[in-house]
């Protein structure tokens, strides 16, 4: 699903405009990406958990130079899916094999 077909669900799913749904859609990844970065987390019952972790310092092998290279720290994302989401998300085998 791309911003747009994003833009077009909710707008048909309100009954609302697109340039009211695109706004809207707006401020709330406006508001958890403030969040984030003042390394608050967010959660949404239904879909997860959202929250700021930090990678450690670390040596990876570049193919590129035939040799280790040093990755500085960063900091990341990080998702958990909520119990119901990862429930409605397991695989369920096909009656048709």
């Amino acid at each position: 699903m791309t911003y747009k077909d994003l833009i077009d669900r909710v707008s048909a799913s309100r009954d609302i405009t697109k340039k009211s749904a695109k706004e809207l859609i707006d401020t709330v990844f406006d508001v958890l990406s403030s969040e984030l970065e003042d390394e608050r987390g967010v959660s949404i019952p239904g879909l997860g958990t959202f929250k700021t972790k930090t990678k450690e310092e670390r040596k990876v092998y570049s193919p590129h130079h035939e040799t280790k290279i040093l990755v500085p720290p960063k900091r990341v994302v990080d998702f958990t899916p909520s119990t119901s989401l990862k429930d409605n998300l397991k695989f369920v085998e096909s009656d048709n094999e």
